[in-house]
């Protein structure tokens, strides 16, 4: 009979490719997870359609496919109502499976849930323990988000400008030059202003002092160029809050400050809401996302490469030492992890890591070296946890949600696919140069939707929805026309030439009724799905990629390790492993009754009494 284990840890690495995992624990990079694969099972493991963040985590949770979680994309439509509304991905309200732990829950079994990914707010845990889980991007919780201040023309950077020290009180007598400055932290009804001094001796200045007043006696801070302040502990509107400056530049006319997110030290991000101060108190600030620059879209503020790495440097000691802390003092038989850190290095770098897509060898070395710095850092922290937390007796899971290959960045895919709708005659604007938010991240759209004579609409990263009367209160299609006009849609899009690849540049065109084949279902897929070609002018990492494309260095798999009670060591399944697989598997082993809604298999083969 198979061994039982004591817990069992899901460390969840986003977009973390097995072909890179692979290349890096070759060269020596990735030590920890080598050794759970010498001693586990591994698999490439195909993802759920669309491959994105929220789709396949929910699927990791449930162990259930998309039509039946209810979660198909970073926001859904309902494509029987207004095509105006959507709802978020991120919204466990909107999730219509049960997820593992709330199984576990059932059997008297406990969870504890440290920055999952996927749907987690509400707080779906009522016996364990959830540590924040917003989305990536954003925060409901924080205070504010990550911050530049710049004397120069930077990207959603606050301007500051230097001013004569006057009045300034106890200003060192070996600085001979002296300008101030102020910066505002916090949001626009909670805020505070910190005072700023730069000096220097005998030339520029060169040192930042950060203070609370206009007196330079007992600064918050002192920074040079490329250091940090100490954490720093501010009230805001009576509300404390954390958080870290770096100084980037400085002179009479320049400065580049950067400021981390500000995260409050008690309430709201975890459950129980005493679980935040703890943390805070016994292993340190929480950063909940980092400043982030995702081929030109901003969220927060973007500091440079070497900000970033040093931040999810921070965040990956943090998780490991937060796992220490929980462990040891919450009952649990589940743990759940989450770090977004390959994500957001492929996500803004990967065009320019894949040779195929990079300008130079030389280029792709350089930005290969940086995804290989963020792959190092979730294997130091898989190790800390495997080492420090877990024990013999439990079973550890490395799973990512998806891969990412490179791509051209001439045009986005969902870019392509509106101006074929709109070249079309199904797609008409009203205007120019307006932005329309269709999704947790926004695109940039030519201008407002006509709706009286648009036909159909693009929506997040695969799904065409058609406007139809009856269906829709602007709808302009007639019921008795819907399947004319569908094929006349899905006609255009078969007879388009990607000016790169000279050829259509779809590997899938196909109407939703056919799509149930790949697990999607219901209301809110769209008419038609559309996924496209790795090489054309057009691209994302990964969402309207098929599971199985392979381009280049990378693919769109996902990564799975197991090791641990149970698990059968040293093997490598070659036969097809889906993510709705991963759920089924460890309720399998822990003894937790599969929830209904469970639609994935047993991985037998990595089992050590299960093999067929």
């Amino acid at each position: 009979m198979t061994a039982t284990p004591k817990r069992t840890f899901v460390l969840g690495l986003d977009a973390l490719v097995p072909q890179l995992v692979e290349r890096f624990i070759a060269e020596g990079r990735m030590p920890n997870i080598a050794k759970l694969i010498e001693r586990g099972v591994q698999a490439n493991a195909m993802p759920v359609l669309p491959t994105h963040t929220p789709v396949n985590w929910t699927t990791i949770g449930t162990g259930a496919w998309p039509g039946t979680h209810g979660i198909t994309g970073f926001s859904m439509k309902d494509r029987t109502r207004e095509l105006t509304n959507w709802a978020l991905g991120s919204d466990t309200t909107q999730v219509t499976a049960e997820f593992l732990w709330q199984a576990a829950e059932k059997v008297g079994k406990k969870s504890i849930l440290l920055k999952w990914g996927g749907p987690t707010y509400p707080v779906t845990v009522t016996e364990g323990v959830q540590v924040d889980g917003c989305f990536c991007i954003c925060c409901d919780h924080e205070i504010a988000g990550p911050k530049r201040f710049s004397m120069s023309d930077q990207p959603t950077s606050h301007p500051i400008e230097w001013a004569p020290a006057d009045g300034w009180a106890n200003v060192p007598d070996s600085a001979t030059q002296a300008l101030a400055g102020e910066i505002e932290l916090g949001n626009d009804e909670d805020k505070i202003n910190l005072h700023l001094l730069a000096i220097g001796a005998g030339g520029d200045v060169d040192t930042l002092l950060i203070c609370s007043a206009t007196d330079a006696a007992e600064p918050l801070a002192t920074m040079t160029v490329d250091e940090y302040s100490p954490w720093l502990t501010l009230s805001f509107s009576g509300r404390e809050g954390t958080v870290r400056l770096k100084l980037l530049d400085i002179g009479e006319k320049a400065l580049e400050l950067y400021a981390t997110q500000i995260m409050p030290t008690v309430g709201g991000w975890t459950y129980p809401e005493n679980v935040a101060n703890e943390l805070v108190t016994n292993v340190g600030p929480f950063l909940q996302r980092v400043g982030y620059n995702q081929r030109g879209a901003i969220y927060g503020a973007w500091a440079d490469m070497a900000t970033l790495l040093d931040e999810i440097d921070y965040q990956h000691d943090w998780f490991a030492s937060a796992a220490k802390y929980l462990c040891e003092n919450y009952d649990h038989e589940l743990f759940f992890l989450h770090s977004h850190a390959p994500d957001y290095i492929q996500d803004a770098i990967m065009p320019e890591s894949e040779p195929l897509t990079a300008g130079s060898p030389e280029i792709a070395e350089e930005h290969l070296g940086y995804v290989a710095r963020v792959y190092e850092s979730c294997d130091r922290m898989v190790g800390r946890i495997v080492d420090k937390v877990a024990t013999a007796d439990d079973l550890i899971v490395v799973v990512s949600d998806h891969g990412c290959i490179g791509y051209h960045d001439v045009q986005s895919g969902p870019q392509m696919v509106k101006d074929i709708l709109e070249d079309g005659g199904f797609l008409v604007y009203e205007g120019d140069d307006r932005e329309e938010h269709v999704s947790s991240k926004p695109s940039r759209g030519r201008g407002a939707i006509d709706w009286s004579r648009t036909k159909a609409i693009w929506h997040d990263t695969m799904y065409i929805y058609m406007n139809v009367k009856g269906r829709q209160p602007e709808g302009c299609i007639e019921p008795e026309d819907y399947e004319a006009v569908r094929n006349d849609i899905i006609q255009a899009l078969l007879e388009y030439k990607d000016p790169r690849l000279g050829c259509c540049p779809f590997t899938l065109v196909m109407r939703r009724e056919d799509a149930a084949m790949l697990g999607l279902w219901g209301d809110r897929v769209g008419d038609i799905m559309v996924c496209v070609l790795p090489g054309g002018d057009y691209g994302e990492g990964h969402g309207n990629v098929l599971p199985t494309e392979t381009f280049g260095l990378s693919s769109i798999q996902a990564t799975l390790v197991m090791a641990g009670p149970g698990v059968r060591q040293g093997v490598t399944l070659t036969h097809p492993v889906w993510l709705t697989d991963v759920a089924p598997t460890i309720a399998h082993l822990m003894n937790i009754p599969a929830p209904a809604t469970m639609e994935g298999a047993v991985l037998n083969a990595a089992l050590e009494d299960g093999v067929r």
